[in-house]
């Protein structure tokens, strides 16, 4: 009797601690798939920008092949939320819940410039850096029949006629040329005049009609355009060697210098998992034959940076910014 007590005793415990086992495995691989089957739904991608520019349709070509590489295949939709030098849709991608939804592509000015006015409901702590993607050229640029054709020209040019030099810029007082300009004429100790303008058409509409001299913008010169130029304060003149013979301010020895680089961000709080999840998927999508051979049409030097790289590119820039802008009076 007793050792039939013992045996069936036994057999409930037996019983009872499979049933606890089973309902552990459960609740493991329900808690496993709350974080692995990311993404459930389609995902917002917001472009702080118009459509039909060269960062909208880089993010467009992105969106499209996305899905691909993402976890259930979830679709992309690209959200265009221009204005306001980018914040607009920048603002958006900070007040977005951190799940990893509603990501943003943009250029630096919203990062590193912009929140420096203090006029941004954001600071650039804001997000989490998931991949930076591309640099941009930029240079000194004047019309290709000017008879300035050398930076050693240009440079007599201004010395000998202080602030006659006119130049534009997109974006504004305080945008990326403008502050890249200013700081350059600084260091050389000479006097240039900055005209602002809203878009990169407008200010070249301005430098072919003679309506300014000049301007702080990309060349198109090598690909049969009108604007060539004299010095270069990006590291990078492009996607080619087209502009070898054409200096740059480091080359030169000279400090001033300006980068324009472009990235996917995210909220901050989104989960590092998610972060490492959508990086590796936009790191195989630029490594796309279409998507090489589009960033070289679209003259976008490949500048690769993981999500720490980035997070620091966007430090630095921050960083030598705000300093700029305090000497030039920009800030306070």
């Amino acid at each position: 009797m007793k050792k039939n007590i013992i045996f069936v005793l036994a057999a409930l415990m037996l019983i009872i601690a499979g049933c606890s086992s089973g309902k552990s495995t459960d609740e493991d691989k329900e808690t496993a798939g709350s974080t692995s089957d990311y993404p459930k739904k389609p995902l917002e991608l917001i472009v702080p920008f118009s459509p039909g520019g060269s960062t909208d349709v880089f993010a467009r070509a992105v969106a499209k092949e996305l899905p691909a590489y993402l976890p259930n295949k979830q679709q992309v939709a690209v959200i265009n939320k221009p204005g306001a030098g980018t914040t607009l849709g920048l603002t958006d991608v900070a007040n977005s819940k951190p799940d990893g939804y509603t990501i943003g592509f943009t250029t630096s000015s919203g990062l590193d410039i912009q929140p420096a006015y203090g006029k941004t409901s954001y600071k650039p702590e804001d997000f989490e850096p998931i991949i930076k993607t591309y640099e941009l050229n930029s240079a000194i640029v004047v019309k290709k029949d000017s008879p300035l054709n050398t930076y050693e020209d240009w440079l007599a040019y201004v010395k000998e006629n202080p602030g006659k030099f006119t130049y534009g810029t997109s974006g504004g007082t305080g945008s990326g040329g403008h502050i890249a300009m200013e700081d350059l004429s600084k260091e050389l100790g000479v006097e240039t005049k900055h005209v602002p303008f809203e878009g990169v058409a407008d200010v070249m509409n301005a430098i072919l009609s003679g309506q300014i001299e000049g301007g702080q913008m990309r060349p198109d010169t090598d690909v049969g355009g009108d604007l060539k130029p004299l010095l270069f304060t990006t590291d990078s003149k492009g996607v080619t060697d087209f502009y070898k013979d054409t200096p740059n301010t480091t080359e030169l020895g000279l400090s001033a210098r300006s980068e324009y680089y472009s990235g996917f961000i995210a909220p901050e709080g989104t989960p590092e998992e998610i972060v490492t999840i959508l990086h590796d998927a936009i790191k195989e999508v630029m490594e796309l034959p279409q998507i090489k051979e589009l960033m070289e049409k679209q003259n976008l030097v490949v500048s690769y940076g993981n999500p720490e790289e980035f997070a620091t590119t966007i430090k630095s820039a921050v960083e030598r910014n705000t300093v700029i802008m305090k000497d030039l009076g920009l800030i306070k």
